[in-house]
């Protein structure tokens, strides 16, 4: 299965973590000063978040943590078959034994947020994609502190509930939201997913929108037209 976008096109036949419209629009709302270079993903699934990403910043160099066989495999081909290639690393390795040279001015990461739900015994790769085991929020935060320069800016999107417990990890080591980004998938329904912004300074009153993908007559809203229309074949 081929997802294509504009600029390149997304394999997602291996990996568990399949394209979502969130985490679309978790790329197109990620911010980057033009003076950020070094970028890091952890846990780059199919690569998508990174590719879009790579599309957006062309000054960006990028590394990708991926601990998963299949999606590490399937990303690596992504990044290599894309035009943003000379700027793409990918590591396939947890996180918590990732120890690179230099840090990062801007770390991403959709992460795992399934804790103590059913796992699947026929689907290991999706018990990696989608519960804590294997990266639980303390482990992403305290990997957060370690890799993030001290004037970097961490974003992470999680269904809302999630979101909260993860914040309230940040805030154990001294990290403040910077903005807040809630993504409901129609006008008149609740937000399912949250994208958080984080930053060392202290700051005391988050920016917040929402941004919101079909009216409530099913057509789309023009925020999500705006965002999608560099990336999207439909647009």
């Amino acid at each position: 299965m081929i997802f294509q976008f504009k600029q390149f096109a997304v394999r997602q036949q291996k990996s568990a973590a399949k394209i979502t419209t969130d985490a679309t629009i978790f790329a197109a709302e990620l911010s980057a000063s033009a003076a950020h270079r070094g970028f890091l993903e952890i846990g780059t699934g199919t690569g998508v978040l990174t590719l879009m990403l790579a599309q957006r910043f062309d000054q960006a160099n990028i590394d990708a943590v991926e601990i998963e066989e299949n999606a590490f495999q399937e990303a690596q081909s992504n990044f290599t078959n894309s035009p943003f290639a000379d700027r793409l690393n990918i590591h396939h390795s947890a996180i918590q034994q990732f120890y690179p040279e230099d840090k990062y001015d801007v770390i991403f990461s959709n992460p795992p947020f399934f804790n103590n739900n059913l796992q699947s015994a026929i689907n290991p790769d999706k018990n990696t994609a989608y519960h804590t085991n294997s990266l639980s929020f303390y482990e992403l935060a305290t990997s957060i502190e370690r890799l993030l320069k001290e004037d970097g800016e961490a974003s992470v999107m999680l269904p809302v509930y999630e979101s909260e417990l993860f914040e309230k990890e940040m805030t154990k080591i001294a990290f403040f939201v910077k903005e807040i980004i809630f993504i409901k998938h129609n006008e008149n329904k609740a937000p399912l997913r949250k994208i958080l912004k984080f930053v060392r300074a202290a700051i005391k009153n988050p920016q917040t929108k929402t941004v919101t993908v079909r009216n409530a007559d099913n057509s789309f809203s023009d925020d999500y037209r705006s965002l999608m229309t560099p990336f999207l074949t439909i647009f």
